[in-house]
């Protein structure tokens, strides 16, 4: 997979996830069988404006040829994603997700794993 069709997919899953997260946050939270109080509502809207950020981001360099700079949209991505599947693993194991934790943790390991290739790739070919 290259450095443009992998930074699309993943502005196009952000842009989904921020969406539901911004417009339907009660929604998000019922899914994932947690709680509406206002912390949670509070919680789930602010995750949603980070994936929209991360939305703008990916979108907008997803067109840069400078190997420079997309090792480094690559290495930041790797080191997002890692985090969000090991906050999602915990969430797992400490029952706060239900079995939608296995979906998120799904799709952002894949996620992870594209840029970790990509991270390699492209530092591989700058010796």
């Amino acid at each position: 997979m290259n450095y443009k069709r992998l930074n699309t997919i993943t502005a196009f899953l952000s842009m989904i996830n921020s969406l539901f997260y911004l417009l339907a946050p009660v929604f998000s939270l019922v899914l994932m069988s947690r709680s509406t109080n206002p912390v949670g509502l509070l919680n789930t809207r602010m995750a949603g404006a980070c994936a929209l950020g991360i939305t703008v981001i990916t979108w907008q360099s997803r067109n840069i040829t400078d190997r420079q700079f997309q090792n480094m949209v690559c290495a930041g991505n790797l080191a997002m994603f890692l985090a969000l599947v090991a906050v999602e693993i915990h969430g797992i194991w400490s029952g706060a997700f239900n079995w939608v934790g296995y979906l998120f943790v799904s799709a952002d390991s894949l996620l992870a794993l594209g840029y970790a290739r990509l991270y390699l790739k492209t530092r591989g070919n700058r010796f």
